[in-house]
Parts: structure tokens; C-alpha cells; sequence
């Protein structure tokens, strides 16, 4: 340029536009909704702030100087904010990133976590679950199928939760199989064997031989949210509006875990009080008569084996492929049962994959002729499933951080069941690569370490490492789900793929 370059005129501003009191906010932190006087240019939140000296010298100007330059070399170039330089740490200390991630697991499955729990996903977050892994994003709602107003209920004074059995000595559960009401049955309680944001699961003894099957169950004892047992929340919206979701909730995963009835999937033997299955509205009708929120447990099967992700842990990751097939083949069947029941499940993940007896004696049964007439697994953890039509949508942003779908992140109507096959997709790369797709690549540099799965979850940013060089057939099922949904497989296709299909025909269950 080389004729001076004239900014425009100054405005004029008025200085009772302005508050005289300065108040620091946090670049770190959320941004707010923006007060600034309109004619004021817009500042860069994302430099570095100085001290709380320099901030005192910074003043709201009177009037603007646009500054004029030469030529174009020596115009202002553009800043961006750069993250803190971090020190290099350990291999294991990278593995603990706080990223709305359990802290206690490790990041990839080669890594011992040393002794875990079974983290159950729940509609609700906790207030304070920095420390766990992210289970749902209730930032979309769906419609509840209740019509029954809240104003109508009675609902009690006292919110504090109870815990049926606790209250004698040897820890005696009550309950009663389902559609069997008339005639209750009684556990003894062994261990904990998980935990979640909203349920603790035990293991339960039978005190009756009568019924072989139900003589070790598990029971998943349901605990509420803080703003549902203080009862200074009684009066609040979000009160009732939780308690309604909550309600809503609970009664989709009974209704749903009852109608089904599949080796591979975990089956619902009973319940602690016979209102969780016969009532459309159950926390309300019972709270009327208890003046408390009525304890809930769902007696289910048990699995002795743990989960899948606790499993390829305690072996390094090592799982060999002729395993990995017959454990995905038995996951494959499962979804298709349930999809062909218009049955999603929304959060299937290695946690909620249950094996029915431990590793080493999955790993025996190889040759023996038990092999294709007994199931491996269970899918566990239906409280985030929904019973769909046919071509419907959802809209609820739910599900586990690692293994949701991009059009789960951007908040549009998605299907849920392409949903679950992309959860497949993770699920499989998992045990095949020992990581999960989305996590960090190997030699990642620092800020690829902080950066979020959600990130490269909605880019689609996920590669071969350890097979990049070898071919298997069950790349083919990786490859077309952890793809846009335009292209993705159904669960039908990945039934009909030789990975699956190769297995699956062997089954005699």
C-alpha cells in the first residue's frame, strides 16, 4: 500500500455508558452472555490474563484510535490462545487425564487398572462427577410418557431413601419373582459387586432352595440424586421435574428388561416391592403411602466373570482373536434380539458387557463340548434403553463419552439403532487394538492428550495401529461403523459378515 490508509471516524461514547465498578472473569472458565456496549470492539477471551495489578490498569477507553500501517506487512497478526506448556510425566500418569473419565481406570485396555467396579450409566449426572466417567448428556430431552401431573401426588416431607435389608443385622432382602407377587422370597446379601452414579449392584444368596436358578443373584439397588432426598428441594420445579424423568426412567427399563428374554442379554428375576412392575407412576404411589422415597431393587442374573473391559485388563488386553469373535459374535446376536424387539439399548460399552463365567474358564471351554451350548455374556445396564417405532427418532443426548455417535454430540434427531451399531464398532476396535478409538493416539503430543474424545469422535479421526499392516475380517465391521450414518451398517449387516456369521451359526442356545 502506498497511500496512507485512513481508519474511520472515532464514535463518540458516552462515559455513563459504562459501570465504573471492574469485575475479573476467569478466561478459563464458560463464557457468558456478552454486556459489552455495542460500539465496543469485541476482546479476545482466550489470551493470557495477566495479574490482578494489570487488570486494575486496564480501563474502559473514552474514545477508539484505529491505528493506520504503511503497508500490509506491518499489520497486527492475528493471536490465538495457546495452552500452558505441560511437563512430561510418566506413561502412567498420562493414562489418568481428567476428561469426565473414571480416573481409576486405565486409558487403554493393555494397562492394569488394578481392582475396578462396574460403573452402571444412569439419566442423571451427580452434581460433582469430575471423578467418573460421563454417562449421559441431558441436554435434550425426550417426552416423557407419564400424563399424570406431579401437582396431584402426594409427595412426603421426609426424602431420605431407605435400604431394604439394611435395617437387620444379617442383611435379608424380601422380593418377589416377576408376575409371582402372591409369595416373597428372601435373599441374604454377600458382597458389593459395582457401583455407579445412581446404583449399587450385590450379590445376593438364595435363603430358599426351591428355585435353583434364583440361588446366587444380583441386585441392583437404586440410589437417588441429592435434590430428591433434601427436602428443601420439594418445592422447586427442577424437583418435580427430576422426579418425573427419574420416575420415567425407571419404569422404561423395567417394562423393557421384563419383556425380554434372550441368553445374551441379563434377565430381570424379580423385584423388592410388586408397585415397580404394576404401576405407571411407582415412586408417586409409593411415596404417598411411605411419606419417603421407596427403596427399589431389581434381583437380575448373575455373571461371574465381571465385565469385559475389568476381563481385558487383568489379561494385559491379550484377548486371542478366536475369543474376541466368539464374544462379538454373542454381542451381535444380543443387539440384533433387541432391535428386532424395536428395543435400543444407548449404551452398550465393555462395562456393560458381562461375562458369565471367569476368563480362564471361558478360555477352557475351547475344546470342550459346552462351547456352542453355552453363552458367554450378558448386555447389562438398560437404563438409558427405549422402546422405539418403527423409522421413529431420538433426541436425548445420552450415553457413555467414549462410545456415543457424532449425531449423539451435534444434538440432532439420530436412530438408535445405528447409534448402537456405531457402539459395536468401538466396542470391537477395543479388543482388537487394546485402546479405544477415540482415546489419544500412541506418541500423542500433550495437547492432542487434553483434547476430548468428543472431538475426535465428531471428526471421525480414528486409525489402525496395531493392525494396520495385517488384514482381518474384522476390520471390515470397524471400518463401516465408525462411519457417517449415510454409510454405516445395520446390525443385520454385521450379523451377515463372515467375522460374525462364521461363529454365530455354531450356536445351539
Amino acid at each position: 500500500m502506498s497511500e496512507e490508509v485512513q481508519g474511520p471516524s472515532t464514535p463518540k461514547i458516552q462515559q455513563q455508558e459504562f459501570k465504573t465498578e471492574k469485575t475479573y472473569q476467569n478466561p478459563y472458565m464458560a463464557k457468558e452472555t456478552s454486556t459489552t456496549h455495542p460500539n465496543l470492539p469485541l476482546v479476545n477471551t482466550d489470551l493470557p490474563v495477566g495479574s490482578p495489578q494489570s487488570l486494575e490498569q486496564q480501563q474502559t477507553p473514552l474514545s477508539l484510535v484505529i491505528s493506520s500501517f504503511d503497508n500490509v506487512q506491518t499489520l497486527p497478526t492475528p493471536m490465538a490462545y495457546t495452552p500452558p506448556v505441560i511437563q512430561p510425566r510418566s506413561p502412567i500418569d498420562q493414562l489418568n487425564i481428567v476428561k469426565r473419565r473414571d480416573p481409576a481406570r486405565g486409558r487403554n485396555l493393555n494397562v492394569s487398572p488394578g481392582k475396578q467396579q462396574r460403573y452402571l450409566s444412569e439419566l442423571f449426572p451427580l452434581p460433582d462427577s469430575s471423578g467418573q466417567r460421563v454417562s449421559s448428556l441431558p441436554t435434550v430431552n425426550e417426552v416423557s410418557s407419564l400424563d399424570v401431573s406431579l401437582a396431584e401426588s402426594n409427595i412426603g416431607r421426609n426424602k431420605l431413601a431407605t435400604e431394604p435389608g439394611e435395617g437387620t443385622d444379617d442383611g435379608i432382602l424380601t422380593g418377589f419373582v416377576v408376575d409371582h407377587y402372591d409369595e416373597p422370597l428372601f435373599w441374604r446379601k454377600v458382597e458389593e459387586i459395582g457401583a455407579g452414579n445412581f446404583s449399587t449392584v450385590y450379590l445376593y444368596e438364595s435363603l430358599d432352595q426351591s428355585h435353583p436358578e434364583l440361588r446366587q443373584v444380583a441386585v441392583k439397588r437404586i440410589k437417588y440424586p441429592e435434590e430428591l432426598t433434601l427436602a428443601k428441594f420439594e418445592s422447586d420445579a427442577k424437583y418435580k421435574e427430576l422426579l418425573s424423568r427419574l420416575e420415567s426412567s425407571l419404569t422404561r427399563e423395567l417394562n423393557v428388561l421384563k419383556s425380554l428374554s434372550h441368553p445374551c442379554v441379563v434377565k430381570l428375576y424379580g423385584i423388592n416391592n410388586p408397585v415397580f412392575l404394576q404401576s405407571g407412576k411407582p415412586l408417586r404411589d409409593l411415596m404417598g403411602d411411605l411419606d419417603q422415597l421407596p427403596a427399589c431393587d431389581m434381583i437380575m442374573s448373575y455373571c461371574a466373570g465381571g465385565d469385559l473391559l475389568s476381563a481385558a485388563a487383568s489379561c494385559n488386553g491379550r484377548i486371542e482373536m478366536w475369543l474376541i469373535q466368539r464374544l462379538f459374535a454373542e454381542l451381535t446376536l444380543a443387539v440384533k434380539y433387541l432391535h428386532e424387539s424395536n428395543v435400543i439399548h444407548r449404551d452398550l460399552k465393555l462395562e456393560n458387557i458381562i461375562l458369565k463365567y471367569p476368563l480362564p474358564a471361558l478360555i477352557g471351554m475351547k475344546e470342550s463340548p459346552l462351547y456352542t451350548q453355552k453363552n458367554f455374556i450378558e448386555v447389562a445396564d438398560f437404563g438409558l434403553c427405549k422402546r422405539i417405532e418403527p423409522g421413529e427418532m431420538c433426541t436425548a443426548r445420552c450415553g457413555s463419552e467414549d462410545y456415543v455417535s457424532p449425531e449423539i454430540l451435534m444434538g440432532v434427531p439420530y436412530d438408535g439403532r445405528l447409534s448402537d451399531t456405531w457402539a459395536l464398532g468401538v466396542i470391537l476396535y477395543g479388543l482388537l487394538e487394546c485402546r479405544l478409538p477415540f482415546d489419544p493416539p500412541p506418541n500423542a503430543t500433550a495437547r492432542q492428550r487434553n483434547r476430548a474424545p468428543a472431538h475426535r469422535i465428531a471428526r471421525f479421526d480414528w486409525k489402525w495401529f496395531q493392525w494396520a499392516e495385517t488384514d482381518t475380517p474384522a476390520k471390515e465391521i470397524v471400518e463401516n461403523t465408525l462411519t457417517r450414518k449415510t454409510q454405516r451398517w445395520m446390525v443385520e449387516d454385521i450379523y451377515e459378515s463372515e467375522f460374525v456369521k462364521e461363529v454365530a451359526s455354531q450356536f445351539a442356545f
